[in-house]
């Protein structure tokens, strides 16, 4: 995993994500491994599972405006399909690699298993699970809208992060950078989950909500308001979150 996160490790530099070459050599190298890994199937799992940990080892020290690089590769790597020494394409569990990011969603899955509000939770965790969100909020925003199978709409995720924002707990500590356009077009598109994995929590659990919708975007948009008249001009993430919620 070492040469992976030296090589993730260079993309999270300053300009690395306009560095076109720096970029290249790093799919080269993703690439190579696969290749060298290629022996079996399980040696293929066991690669694919490594190289997506080192991902987030990555980006789980990396601030969101550092991440730009570490995006670009995995959106490169999708237009790329890893090979066996005989040139054949690599796949794991029914998914080519790179195209359908085989366990990419399982480890990142495994990540969210993760109380941002437990009492032992340091600033450190806060501030690696926000960078996790970073990283799948801006991945989302890859994905086709119309494609809710695409290995990179991560958009259930970005609901969860929201939901804790603004429906668990008052949003000082939440990340309420990540409410972008694509949250609002599905929120104007009233994309539903099945299960509870989208319904509402806290104080709007009686809403029977079961995914994106306009009243749920009012709600958000009405405890984004409330937090930053609480904290005014003094916490700058807050009002920037609102004044862009307020433009969408």
């Amino acid at each position: 995993m070492s040469t992976l996160i030296h090589v993730l490790d260079g993309l999270t530099e300053p300009h690395a994500a306009d560095d076109v070459g720096a970029v290249a050599e790093a799919v080269r190298t993703f690439n190579e491994r696969a290749k060298s890994a290629s022996s079996s199937s399980s040696s293929v799992g066991d690669f694919v599972w490594e190289a997506f940990n080192a991902v987030f080892d990555v980006a789980g020290r990396t601030p969101p405006e550092r991440q730009g690089g570490v995006v670009d590769l995995l959106g490169r790597l999708r237009h790329t399909t890893a090979t066996d020494a005989d040139g054949q394409p690599l796949t794991y569990e029914g998914g080519v690699v790179w195209k359908d990011m085989p366990s990419f969603a399982w480890v990142a899955r495994d990540l969210w298993n993760f109380d941002v509000f437990d009492p032992s939770t340091t600033p450190r965790d806060r501030s690696k699970w926000d960078n996790w969100a970073a990283l799948l909020a801006q991945l989302t925003t890859l994905a086709s809208a119309d494609d809710p199978r695409h290995p990179f709409d991560f958009s259930l995720f970005a609901l969860w992060d929201m939901r804790t924002a603004f429906e668990e707990t008052p949003p000082e500590r939440a990340a309420v950078r990540h409410a972008g356009e694509r949250l609002r077009r599905l929120c104007r598109e009233g994309r539903t989950f099945e299960g509870n994995s989208g319904a509402a929590r806290g104080k709007y659990a009686d809403r029977g909500w079961r995914g994106f919708n306009e009243e749920r975007w009012a709600a958000w948009r009405d405890e984004l308001r409330a937090a930053r008249d609480r904290h005014g001009v003094d916490d700058a993430a807050i009002q920037e979150a609102s004044d862009r919620m307020e433009r969408l």
